[in-house]
Formats: structure tokens, sequence, C-alpha cells
């Protein structure tokens, strides 16, 4: 078993735990890209992609777009590669949040930002994407914190969330995903189902459009 696979499969222990979560990443920030390519994680090019198309298809190039849980920045380094995007993030990590902010991708990126925790903070606006990349797996956010990212997008506002599998399994996101709580927010359109995301197993990514004034 390599020292990538196994790295990535302790951060998996920390569902309800936050600070521990917190800690791990700030020890891992400075390994976390080679770790995630050698284990082929795809996700993030994946979701950059799926934002681009959401973009061109229901928005524009300026499309302003808040990366939920950005870690290093990899959503943001190929979003910027494919439009001229506001994109602003955050991290539950410091030192993920910090990496994040060299790739010069992004506005804003703040770390210390609990994605569990059930309010819009408060530095941030509403967004017209919002796109959540390797968060919702194991050991780190339950699917409540689906009802969080949905506070970040605006009216008729879409929100891009994967799934790796063995979460969706194990927490029911599906179920919940398509519970009148959900419902009465934002409305789900789409699922991408099994679809790359890391060498071990695929993910789902679902795309909502928050209620609004328009359909």
């Amino acid at each position: 078993m390599s020292k990538s696979f196994t790295n990535i499969a302790q951060s998996h222990v920390f569902f309800d735990d936050s600070p521990g979560l917190k800690t791990y990443y700030e020890d891992w920030a400075p390994r976390y890209d080679v770790d995630l390519a050698d284990q082929k994680w795809v996700a993030p090019r994946v979701a950059a992609n799926f934002v681009h198309l959401l973009a061109s298809a229901y928005g524009s190039p300026e499309s302003t777009i808040f990366d939920a849980g950005c870690g290093t920045g990899l959503v943001g380094a190929f979003l910027s590669k494919l439009g001229d995007y506001v994109i602003d993030g955050v991290d539950l990590s410091e030192n993920m949040a910090a990496e994040a902010a060299r790739t010069k991708a992004y506005r804003k990126v703040y770390g210390g930002v609990d994605l569990s925790a059930p309010t819009r903070d408060e530095r941030l606006d509403q967004y017209d994407i919002v796109v959540s990349s390797g968060v919702f797996t194991l050991g780190h956010v339950r699917p409540t914190a689906l009802l969080t990212l949905i506070e970040y997008a605006r009216p008729n506002g879409l929100i891009l969330v994967s799934t790796r599998g063995s979460y969706a399994t194990e927490t029911g996101f599906e179920e919940f995903a398509r519970s009148p709580e959900v419902a009465g927010r934002a409305a789900l359109r789409f699922k991408l189902e099994d679809a790359n995301y890391i060498a071990e197993e695929g993910a789902d990514y679902w795309v909502f459009r928050k209620a609004g004034t328009r359909s």
C-alpha cells in the first residue's frame, strides 16, 4: 500500500470532529497535491469543466464562483484557464487555503471556515455557481452540509457537488438530496452517475438550482 493511499485513507476518520480534520489537513497541506496526483484524483478537473459548462449554458464567462472546500486551489486553477471567472474559496484548513491563494486564481480565500456550520460566513457573498469537490467524502462533512452550500448561492444560482461513491452509500446522501428539507431550498436538476473521481472509485456529481423568482 502506497504512502499516498494511506494518507488519503487516514483523512477519512474525522466525521463530526472538525478540529481533528483541520489539524490533519494543516499537516498534510505541503504534500496534498502530490498524494492526490499519485492516486489519479481527477475530481477537480471534472468539477471545473462541469462549472464551465454550467456557466456557458446558464450564466456567462463572468459568472461568480464559490469554491466550497477549495483545498490547495485545484478547481480554481483549472477554472482560471477556462474563463474570466471571479472565484472565492474557503477551506477548513488555514494551510490549505494558503496554498490555494498561491495559485492566484482566487479573488478571496479564507481558511478556518467549517462548512458543517449551518450559516454563511459574513465575509462572503452569494454566488452564481457554488462548487464543492472532494468535501462530501468519508470522514469530512455530513449530507446536511449541502444546506450550507445552498446558502452561498444567489437566488436561482447553481450548486455542483461531488459525492464519492462509498460516502454516498454510507451516509444516505441521495435520500437527503431528494428530501423535502432540500427541495424546499433548491431543486435537484441533474445527477451524473459514477463518473471519474479517483483511481479507487468513482463519484456522482449533483447539480441543484436554488429557489428564486424564475424557473
